[in-house]
């Protein structure tokens, strides 16, 4: 379902196909955080890197039925480009990095479709506020 309440329908192929591609972006992705924990001099780049990655899916996310992703890649989002544009990485901007890998990662793995349990609403909406807390 979506936010509407509407059931989304997504080819199943297509789900697939979708879903390996978000796994190179994780790999990619879990590369470029030690690449920010072992060379802060770089990180700007590199976040730079990671925010591109996540733009994408954010917006692809509900598309193919994951509104989590959706929900989970805004903060990570808002985040990398709070520190890109600041020029200063707050102490906890690695910590907060790898816990929305994590997130993202596990909706993915776990097959959570649609609004999931309530647990991942949760996680979602932590991070959403531990985010905020830096940029606001």
């Amino acid at each position: 379902m979506s936010g509407t309440g509407q059931e989304i329908y997504v080819d199943a192929e297509l789900i697939e196909l979708y879903r390996a591609s978000v796994e190179d972006d994780f790999s990619t992705l879990a590369g470029i955080l030690e690449e920010i924990k072992n060379n802060p001099d770089g990180a700007f780049e590199a976040m730079d890197q990671a925010r591109s990655i996540i733009h994408n899916m954010k917006g692809q996310g509900a598309s193919f039925g994951f509104p989590l992703i959706t929900r989970v890649s805004d903060s990570f989002y808002e985040l990398l480009k709070h520190q890109v544009e600041q020029g200063s990485l707050h102490v906890s901007t690695s910590q907060l990095y790898e816990a929305h890998l994590k997130a993202l990662r596990s909706i993915i793995t776990n097959e959570i479709s649609g609004d999931g349990p309530e647990i991942f609403q949760e996680v979602a909406v932590s991070l959403k506020e531990k985010v905020a807390q830096i940029v606001y």
